[in-house]
């Protein structure tokens, strides 16, 4: 692990995607099947800082490790350090570059966990996701990245920006690493660490979903979405289109109410004293905040609800839905890009996954995000493992992690 360390610290020096470097005590040490783990900076692990991505409050030393990093150090995981996130866990960019070409973001707000992974740096890491911080990262940076649906993970230890909403999601190279970590992280409540391995794809009914938000997307976005069907089709699903409750602007109305209200009150809690140091992002949901009544956030709970319930009706009959995780291939650094192709799902509390599929615009990484019906969640690894072996997206991981330049590097 000491090796491991070195590495890591000298990868990052250009990287960025660690807050720290260092390991915390746990029941995996000195186990030779150990494999190092990267933990967001909202985590608390004892002996390590949290500072949950701002410069407004000191780094607090932790005292008692989260519930979600527990369970995996008693698998066989070794905390490598706490991973870098954007302010809050919200919409502010931060330092961490995009593996795959160092001028463009990794996204957010899981910027370090999903960066380290797609960089070799670890071969898995955790974040959190309230809005698309989980499956907008995981796609820009090439890698798999799981997000269970809502409370299968304990949040104990963890700081949450939006209660009702946040949910602790798992990145690494493999559909399996990530459900077996995400299953350990739930205590098995997830049913798939026992490992029944991929499901049969012919058969399988398979929405697409667009949302009205398609034509925001990118040509080559759509091209890989549509790319994929095809091959699912070719290899014997039933594919269909689907225009769920969803779809249009008023999940995205319910999410920004629930979690900007839910959002604020949790860092009014923190009690900050300087909040001059506070990010332009977070002064801005603050404020927007302030207009947000009681009365509205509770109508918007009810809503959420019943949209929901028709959402739940509208998946009875398929096995997954495919849509976008994000609208193209990684912005700019300093742009966490748009996370409006995970909301929908992040309020109705689904699982999703999203899967690297082919490489885009300056040797970047498009994928494709699977959603699933609440609690379907083992079966949609299984299914997600069987699209993972058709997509065949095979980097070279070892060149990914020194590239600043539009250099292809590598897949199938």
């Amino acid at each position: 692990m000491i090796d491991q360390l070195a590495r890591v610290s000298a990868m990052d020096r250009r990287l960025r995607a660690f807050t720290c470097v260092g390991t915390s005590p746990g029941a995996s040490d000195g186990r030779p099947d150990a494999i190092a783990l990267g933990v967001k900076d909202l985590f608390d692990v004892a002996g390590l800082p949290t500072a949950l991505g701002t410069a407004a409050l000191p780094a607090r030393q932790a005292v008692h490790t989260a519930a979600a990093v527990t369970a995996l150090q008693g698998w066989r995981a070794v905390v490598a350090g706490k991973t870098v996130t954007s302010e809050f866990a919200y919409f502010g960019a931060n330092a961490t570059r995009n593996p795959w070409h160092h001028d463009f973001s990794p996204g957010g707000s899981s910027s370090g966990s999903a960066a380290a992974v797609g960089a070799g740096q670890v071969p898995l890491a955790i974040g959190t996701q309230t809005n698309g911080s989980v499956i907008r990262p995981a796609a820009y940076c090439g890698v798999v990245g799981f997000k269970p649906s809502y409370g299968t993970i304990p949040t104990e230890g963890l700081w949450l920006f939006s209660p009702s909403i946040d949910t602790v999601g798992a990145f690494a190279r493999t559909v399996s690493l990530a459900g077996t970590a995400a299953d350990v992280m739930a205590g098995g409540r997830l049913g798939f660490a026992c490992g029944a391995g991929p499901l049969e794809t012919a058969g399988l009914r398979i929405a697409v979903v667009r949302t009205q938000d398609w034509s925001m997307s990118s040509a080559e976005a759509r091209s890989a979405l549509e790319g994929t069907g095809r091959l699912l089709a070719d290899a014997g699903a039933d594919m269909d289109e689907l225009t769920t409750p969803l779809c249009g602007e008023e999940g995205l109305s319910l999410h920004r109410t629930i979690s900007e209200f839910e959002g604020a009150a949790a860092i009014r809690r923190l009690r900050i004293e300087r909040a001059d140091l506070l990010g332009a992002k977070v002064r801005d949901v603050l404020d927007h905040a302030a207009t947000i009544t009681t009365e509205a956030y509770g109508r918007a709970l009810e809503r959420r609800d019943q949209l929901v319930a028709e959402l739940d009706r509208s998946l009875a009959g398929v096995d997954c839905v495919l849509t976008l995780p994000a609208g193209g291939t990684a912005p700019p650094a300093g742009n966490n890009g748009d996370p409006r192709f995970c909301t929908r799902w992040s309020l109705a509390g689904t699982p999703a996954i999203s899967l690297p599929a082919v490489l885009g615009g300056h040797g970047l990484p498009l994928g494709i995000q699977l959603v699933g019906r609440r609690g379907t969640d083992a079966r949609l690894l299984r299914l997600a493992q069987a699209v993972e072996d058709i997509l065949n997206f095979a980097p070279n991981y070892e060149r990914i992690g020194g590239a600043d330049s539009t250099e292809d590097h590598g897949h199938r």
